[in-house]
């Protein structure tokens, strides 16, 4: 039976057929003692790890009692369930699955190692926050915790003794981190002394570990105001030798949780440093460099969320299309126009309507999964180049660093489209499957309301999509002189060449080379307006971003139809593998045409100077 959670077979399509994995990162450089097999054997395992054990936790309520995280006596206590998860999830290796072995990861691809995740998350994001913010805190600790402490706190972090935390926000403190409270008195031993409060922390406080490495912000006494003058400090919530051993507490407390509309088993924590002055920390890289250091953090989650969203967006749509062909109401549209009496009632998935909902689903949640997997890939690229550079005596290390230098661009640029257009889009595809279902899916009977509770906070934390829409816009398409989106663009351009040269494609072809070139367009227009008329591209940023998102996504889905339509042809392909193929060609067309071909007049109207966003006065959003 398939699974209701994640399409195993359309993963491994896009990872092996679609980004030709074996050809392009299999086998070469950081990755030579990997082949195909022992990647498809990873992907099985985790699979059947995700449908087997992570699957069965992710209902919230269970015969109408709560499963949560709840909060008494100052303390967090996660559901009962996660305890056994966390055991089994941390035993299989997955926290480093994707780090080298000298770290005590097992070196996997991380495309792979996030494919994975992808089908673990599709299954239970809330308890996924858990392990994927430690993996993030481990990666700060390993890049940038230069300290005899650093070996131990590595190894009890990448083998899931330890749990990490993130720690930006505070309560007055959100996006405009610049303005945090926190600070930090120089002992004289070296370490620091942090006092503040910190809000929003995912996994701040809980018991599935004896200890929480926390990555603090805060600025150093008579540093300067604004980001400039923030540090990055080691903060354990327990403190420890460098044997590991465990000592007395170090004055971090939770003075609560949040009560959310999703994600109801990952705590969301208030913490305290300090209180009683007893807080000890350590300075992670250099002083005032703690907005550069975080954001490295901060990056690996803007992409993991990415992945939530298509994971939550990709398991609402296969429950709905399980729903969609068992539920049996109304007949035949044709028989009803005909007036046809004693039509048979038949399943809902053969009316239009609901027709166009799951064929919209599929293609959202396809492409926007294609999306995120490229963020990987290119990951891949970039760290070979690295790994080569480093490794191989006879490579040419000049060209090796233009092609880090080009993978490294790329992932700026698509990092904040992963991060917000995944999730705005993986919004649209939760709320069409609550509506499949009609009145049921607003019934807590079925998961797909839990799911759209869930994806909300996607668009919120790790930087409101906004917020995403801004730096992409105001930063990430102009870094090095707009070479980085120029050669995004370019890249693009071999699949659009092999589509339009193929009689089926060519009309698809043509609609995403024209999404693809107004996106292009629009940015240098909207470079000229922030010296004339620089409301405009603010007020469009995050329109313009989900119309870069679209093209993007088509182009992808043009990718996956040009291997489709070769094996659908291929004689030597059997018919359940057609219906699979098949079925990527009628979702890329569904999606270019109906989604990518609208971009070039949203963009024609985003340019457009109106400006009613600034010009209605604040008294006139609503009467007294």
């Amino acid at each position: 039976m398939a699974s209701l959670w994640f399409d195993l077979r359309d993963i491994k399509f896009q990872v092996f057929e679609v980004f030709k994995l074996e050809e392009n990162i299999l086998g070469k450089s950081r990755y030579v003692d990997f082949d195909v097999d022992t990647c498809n054997m990873a992907l099985d395992q985790a699979a059947k790890f995700a449908e087997q054990e992570i699957a069965p936790t992710y209902p919230d309520e269970v015969h109408r009692k709560p499963v949560e995280a709840t909060f008494k006596d100052g303390k967090v206590t996660t559901p009962e369930i996660y305890k056994r998860l966390w055991k089994l999830y941390c035993e299989a290796g997955y926290v480093a699955m994707a780090d080298m072995p000298e770290s005590g990861g097992q070196g996997f691809p991380i495309m792979i190692a996030a494919a994975c995740g992808f089908m673990m998350l599709s299954c239970n994001p809330a308890f996924m926050m858990y392990p994927g913010v430690t993996h993030g805190a481990a990666r700060l600790m390993e890049n940038y915790f230069h300290h005899p402490l650093r070996e131990i706190v590595m190894q009890k972090m990448y083998s899931g003794e330890w749990a990490g935390t993130m720690c930006l926000t505070e309560p007055g403190a959100g996006t405009d981190v610049g303005a945090l409270k926190a600070t930090a008195k120089r002992n004289p031993d070296g370490s620091f002394s942090i006092v503040g409060t910190k809000s929003f922390i995912s996994g701040g406080d809980h018991d599935l570990t004896p200890n929480i490495i926390h990555p603090v912000l805060a600025r150093i006494e008579g540093d300067p105001k604004g980001t400039k003058g923030i540090s990055i400090f080691m903060v354990p919530k327990i403190r420890f030798n460098e044997k590991g051993e465990l000592g007395e507490p170090n004055d971090v407390y939770c003075s609560g949780i949040e009560s959310k509309m999703g994600i109801h088993g990952s705590a969301t924590c208030t913490l305290n440093f300090g209180d009683n002055g007893k807080c000890i920390g350590y300075l992670m890289g250099e002083q005032g460099q703690g907005m550069p250091i975080m954001f490295n953090m901060m990056n690996e989650e803007r992409q993991a969320v990415g992945m939530i969203g298509a994971a939550l967006a990709g398991a609402s749509y296969l429950h709905a299309l399980d729903y969609c062909k068992q539920r049996i109401q109304g007949c035949d549209v044709i028989a009803m126009a005909m007036k046809i009496e004693d039509a048979p009632a038949i399943a809902i998935i053969n009316h239009p309507d609901v027709r166009r909902m799951l064929i919209k689903m599929k293609s959202i949640s396809e492409g926007i999964r294609a999306l995120c997997l490229l963020c990987y890939y290119c990951m891949d690229k970039m760290f070979s180049a690295m790994y080569s550079t480093v490794f191989d005596p006879n490579a040419n290390k000049e060209e090796l660093e233009k092609e880090r230098e080009y993978w490294e661009g790329m992932i700026e640029i698509l990092t904040p489209i992963v991060k917000s257009y995944a999730t705005d889009m993986g919004m649209v595809g939760c709320d069409l499957a609550v509506q499949s279902y009609g009145g049921y899916g607003y019934c807590r009977e079925y998961p797909v309301e839990q799911m759209m509770r869930d994806q909300k906070i996607n668009a919120i934390y790790e930087g409101t999509n906004g917020i995403q829409a801004l730096d992409l816009l105001g930063r990430k398409l102009g870094m090095k002189k707009g070479a980085y989106f120029i050669n995004l663009l370019n890249y693009t351009k071999e699949a659009i060449d092999e589509a339009e040269a193929m009689e089926a494609l060519k009309g698809e072809a043509a609609i995403v080379k024209a999404a693809l070139t107004a996106c292009g367009l629009t940015a240098k227009d909207f470079s000229k307006m922030i010296g004339t008329t620089p409301y405009v591209p603010l007020i469009a940023a995050s329109d313009y971003l989900n119309c870069l998102g679209d093209a993007l996504a088509g182009w992808l889905h043009l990718r996956m139809a040009i291997e489709a339509v070769k094996k659908f042809f291929d004689p030597s392909t059997n018919e359940k593998e057609k219906a699979f193929y098949r079925g990527k060609i009628e979702g890329a067309r569904f999606f270019i045409n109906r989604i990518t071909g609208l971009v070039p007049a949203k963009t024609d109207n985003l340019k457009k100077d109106e400006q009613s966003t600034m010009n209605i006065p604040l008294e006139s959003f609503a009467g007294e």
